[in-house]
């Protein structure tokens, strides 16, 4: 275990493989200097579950040089900006935030959020809604039809 201060090489993600749609988990090696490690809790602040405790498990930000990466030890959906403020990350102060969410992130982050940029990654599902099949679904309806008129308000 290497504290803060050392520098680490880490393999992330990767752990899962998908065999329904024939691809081996690959993981991510990446190396950086430690710069906090920290058992992960937090209180949530935004609408959804404000007042109780996330907890990340573990969780250490790892400094590339380039990119500061938040790695914790447990799946967290990142939809609170505890996310980055328990790890003494300030995310007002970042010109660019990188989340692995798909809708949820939008609770505590849209607010601060000059523009928005979805990405596909690999995987069991996509985050492009045209590549699947619905069948019984009331049309138009957000988010298969993104100019559907009743978009959620996340802010609320």
């Amino acid at each position: 275990a290497a504290g803060v201060g050392n520098t680490i090489t880490l393999d992330l993600g990767g752990k899962v493989d998908m065999p329904t749609i024939g691809r081996k988990g690959e993981p991510l090696s990446i190396t950086g200097k430690v710069r906090a490690v920290t058992d992960g809790d937090f209180v949530i602040t935004v609408p959804m579950g404000r007042g109780t405790v996330m907890s990340m498990g573990r969780t250490a930000v790892l400094d590339t040089g380039k990119v500061q990466v938040v790695v914790c030890s447990k799946h967290t959906e990142p939809y609170d900006l505890g996310v980055f403020r328990s790890v003494g990350i300030e995310p007002t102060a970042k010109r660019y935030l990188i989340l692995k969410s798909r809708i949820h992130f939008r609770a505590g982050f849209e607010a601060i959020a000059k523009a928005e940029l979805p990405c596909n990654g690999v995987g069991v599902t996509s985050s492009d809604n045209s590549l699947f099949t619905f069948e019984a679904v009331r049309r138009p309806i957000y988010p298969l039809d993104m100019d559907c008129p009743e978009r959620p308000n996340y802010a609320d």
